[in-house]
């Protein structure tokens, strides 16, 4: 029987897991801070399409600001840049061609149908979806990452500290 997955130690802290002494948190934050990865390569891969690239570059200048990009990091945001690059594609044929399409079926009745395509927009939305989560590209996976540990007060701000909780 498998157990749990390992998660990083800062991450147990921000979901509150307080199962960790002082000095074992100390000793994880030093060996996970030696395997973090370089960050010396986070460029766009040749196999993206320009506008898979565009976005590429535009989400990695704002995740190595934050020190969230390294190079093991690279195929899964390309992955979700070249979802990206799908979606807007997609997107444009079917405004092109509408939601609607004429289509006939083997006994040669033509019918109107929803585009073929809205499925594979939608599984494109989702692929985005799931990949913008492991990157804290939505605004409620940051907020969950920003979130202070459980029993730990957040930080006061100047209207507190002064008037107190009213």
């Amino acid at each position: 029987m498998a157990g749990r997955k390992a998660m990083p130690v800062n991450l147990l802290l921000i979901k509150g897991k307080k199962h960790l002494t002082k000095e074992e948190i100390e000793l994880r934050q030093e060996r996970e801070k030696k395997l973090q990865p370089s960050t010396n390569r986070t460029n766009p891969p040749a196999w993206l399409c320009d506008t898979a690239k565009k976005e590429f570059r535009r989400i990695a200048k704002e995740l190595k600001e934050i020190d969230l990009l390294t190079n093991v990091d690279i195929n899964a945001l390309a992955l979700y840049c070249d979802a990206y690059a799908d979606y807007i594609e997609i997107s444009k044929i079917i405004k092109n061609d509408g939601f609607m399409v004429e289509h006939t079926n083997k006994s040669g009745v033509t019918n109107e149908v929803a585009h073929p395509l809205l499925a594979k927009k939608k599984q494109m939305h989702e692929q985005m979806r799931s990949l913008a989560v492991e990157f804290g590209l939505t605004p409620a996976s940051r907020a969950k990452i920003a979130m202070p540990p459980r029993g730990q007060p957040e930080e006061e701000d100047e209207f507190t500290r002064t008037f107190g909780d009213v």
